[in-house]
């Protein structure tokens, strides 16, 4: 069984709707050009209808799920195609 990779349906801030999938590469990079310069993150849920903040800076995107069992992980999805998963505690 290989690692499970979430997809995201993502709010953003001006009420629209954006789909994030960590399997798309040119997606991600299309992400990081478009909304690399943001401010604030956007929140949304996964298909596990667990909650989901996302950071888009320019070399990178980090989602911090709040996972159902309690945990936080944290996944980091460099430009380069290099990926990250932490987990950062649990409630």
């Amino acid at each position: 069984v290989g690692p499970i990779i979430p997809h995201f349906s993502v709010v953003r801030r001006f009420g629209a709707r954006t789909h994030l999938d960590p399997t798309d590469f040119d997606s991600m990079i299309t992400l990081m050009d478009t909304y690399g310069d943001s401010q604030y993150p956007y929140f949304g849920e996964n298909e596990n209808g667990e909650t989901v903040s996302i950071s888009i800076f320019p070399d990178q995107i980090v989602t911090l799920t709040y996972q159902s069992n309690g945990w936080h992980r944290k996944n980091v999805y460099w430009r380069d195609g290099t990926r990250e998963e932490l987990f950062e505690g649990r409630d």
